[in-house]
């Protein structure tokens, strides 16, 4: 499998093209080294077929859905229990791993209200985990190119045409998706040029125009299949791009007016102990809200059930039975309360204020859904990929730069351009169809990990910022206590 993705099956396949010079290289050395010599070359194809056929199938190239997903439930999520990565018959230990890292990523400290209560002066051991064990979007610098190393920018170099190449043939990418695709019609188009170059040596004149004449037929029906495929990919691509990024914001924009909530209560923390417990109910209140609007859309965290909610302590025990009992989902539950919370605790400006972005946030987490689950009508996505198929079929049985009623040219030449160059516009066009498929689901951080926007990342973000604003004291307060202290002291 090493050896098909790095290239070997495209080598075989040039020397697959070249089958018809064996006997112009064997000269006299007898029919019986040209025929061992071709039956080597055959076995080492099928070989290569069969490599790849067991590549196709391989659980490692795999998305994790639907039962996998439903394995893993508790014994993943239950993020206190060291013991169920060893379980057998789940997903794979790397499926594992990763979805209890991301889980450690926001369920592995506890929050409890003594450690709330401590406001600035919390030690660091008590503190929330800063970032996640993957950023909110990948970039080429997060990758990396080999297992524990970094891509190292400052040595790549200005282009970092090296890392770029190197990030982008790793499985999870859409271009490292397509290789084993675009190197077996690679292989496909060297054993169609064979076929073209033993005809020329050996069929009559009006056997080798017929099979020409196909040919050529097929390069005329490419040419234009591969305008209108062009036409439907770039209008389908970028507009899903645009549709990504939007998704992308909109998670800012989630972020924003959390804060807006958190920054606009904190002005009811006059330091009793019935201002903490208050500031300690929005502080949970706007941290699970956030974590329902992306719960149902990504896979890591579909698993999630309340059980770690409760046992991290973002949920009380007895909220678990009101939030179950939602008609629609836990996240109407979650914004009413902090509905509630703003009408019995604050007053005047401050309650309008705090309403506004009240509205606001639930406008966002509405949009992020709506734009998720925003899809292209089934009739043009299946035409766009019935289109890009029937291209990339054809692309090797249509060499638009071989002439081939010119028999000389087609027997002489070796059309090692020809091949490359179909291999590249194959994984071109079935990269792009990667990527939409990619695109489709922008928080699958199971099935397409690389292209997976992590929404815990900024939800760890936020709800470090809406302690700072929760627990920070007065300032004046804070120099009333230090004064008093040092007249004490004198």
């Amino acid at each position: 499998r090493r050896a098909l993705r790095r290239g070997a099956l495209p080598g075989l396949g040039l020397l697959a093209g070249q089958l018809p010079d064996l006997p112009l290289l064997a000269g006299r050395a007898g029919g019986a080294a040209v025929v061992s010599a071709m039956r080597l070359v055959a076995s080492a194809l099928l070989r290569a077929v069969a490599c790849r056929v067991h590549l196709a199938g391989d659980p490692e190239g795999e998305d994790l859905s639907g039962p996998q997903l439903e394995a893993l439930a508790f014994e993943v999520g239950d993020m206190l229990s060291q013991n169920t990565a060893d379980s057998e018959g789940g997903p794979s230990d790397a499926a594992i791993s990763y979805c209890r890292q991301q889980l450690l990523d926001m369920f592995g400290r506890k929050r409890t209200f003594e450690g709330f209560k401590k406001g600035l002066q919390c030690p660091s051991e008590e503190r929330l985990k800063e970032g996640a064990a993957r950023p909110y979007e990948l970039n080429l610098s997060d990758l990396s190119v080999a297992p524990g190393e970094k891509i190292d920018t400052a040595r790549v170099g200005p282009h970092r045409f090296q890392a770029t190449l190197q990030v982008a043939l790793q499985w999870r990418t859409a271009l490292g998706a397509s290789l084993a695709t675009a190197t077996g019609l690679m292989l496909l188009s060297s054993l169609y040029l064979a076929l073209l170059r033993t005809a020329a040596r050996e069929m009559s004149k009006d056997d080798y125009m017929w099979l020409a004449g196909v040919t050529q037929d097929l390069s005329s029906v490419a040419g234009p299949l591969q305008k209108a495929v062009s036409m439907l990919l770039s209008f389908y691509a970028l507009d899903r791009i645009a549709w990504y990024w939007k998704v992308l914001m909109e998670g800012f924009v989630i972020q924003g007016r959390s804060h807006d909530l958190g920054m606009i209560g904190g002005v009811i923390n006059t330091g009793t102990d019935t201002a903490w417990w208050q500031c300690y109910r929005l502080y949970r209140y706007v941290t699970i809200n956030f974590f329902f609007t992306y719960q149902p859309y990504t896979p890591g965290l579909t698993i999630v059930g309340y059980g770690p909610l409760v046992k991290c302590g973002l949920i009380e025990p007895d909220e678990v039975v009101v939030l179950k009992t939602a008609h629609r989902g836990a996240q109407s539950i979650t914004e009413g309360w902090i509905s509630n919370w703003v009408a019995e605790n604050l007053g005047g400006e401050a309650r309008q204020q705090a309403f506004q972005a009240l509205r606001e946030l639930r406008n966002a987490t509405t949009v992020t859904q709506a734009l998720v689950e925003q899809r292209a009508p089934l009739s043009f996505e299946s035409l766009l990929y019935l289109v890009t198929y029937c291209l990339v079929a054809i692309i090797p049985f249509a060499p638009s730069n071989i002439e081939c009623s010119n028999r000389r040219a087609v027997m002489e030449g070796l059309h090692l351009a020809t091949v490359f160059g179909d291999g590249i516009i194959c994984a071109f066009y079935i990269s792009l169809l990667h990527m939409l498929r990619h695109l489709q689901s922008p928080f699958d951080d199971i099935g397409a990990p690389h292209d997976a926007l992590n929404p815990v990342a900024i939800m760890n973000s936020t709800e470090r910022k809406l302690r700072d604003y929760l627990s920070a004291p007065d300032p004046h307060e804070v120099l009333a206590k230090g004064a008093a202290k040092q007249q004490e002291s004198q």
